[in-house]
């Protein structure tokens, strides 16, 4: 009997009622070693199963074959893990707009009570008021 586990294929052996089936794995050809050379390691088996997992995959769906792939797959195949820099190129776009945005509104902002100022200056001035009677005056715009 086989069974598909994984990417591997166990054969179970079904022995006498008083032994218990013992599970062996299928030997690949590409894998399988000579007497001269050195054994199967955990990486081969790794190396295999990463081979596997850059197959194409394909399922079919009402006769129409649709190609798939894990999510992990499209990650790595479109760099979306890159330590999110795209996450921190946006906020350092963000910092810099927020920035320049804060420099042109304060500079307007000093600049018209510079304006206005002036404008009062001038009027105590034309007025000669002095004192306490300096602080009486004030520019109201309609």
């Amino acid at each position: 009997m086989l069974r598909s586990i994984g990417s591997l294929r166990h054969t179970v052996v079904f022995r006498s009622s008083s032994s218990v089936a013992k599970a062996r794995p299928a030997h690949n050809p590409s894998l399988h070693r000579s007497a001269d050379q050195r054994e199967v390691t955990q990486m081969d088996i790794l190396e295999e199963r990463i081979k596997n997992r850059e197959e194409v995959r394909e399922i079919k769906v009402q006769g129409q074959t649709v190609k798939w792939a894990y999510r992990s797959e499209l990650v790595k195949e479109l760099d979306l893990d890159k330590d999110h820099r795209r996450t921190w190129m946006a906020f350092g776009l963000f910092t810099i707009i927020g920035f320049g945005a804060f420099v042109y509104v304060k500079s307007s902002v000093v600049l018209s009570r510079r304006e206005e100022m002036e404008q009062r200056e001038k009027i105590r001035k034309e007025l000669n008021l002095q004192g306490a009677d300096r602080k009486k005056i004030a520019i109201v715009d309609n």
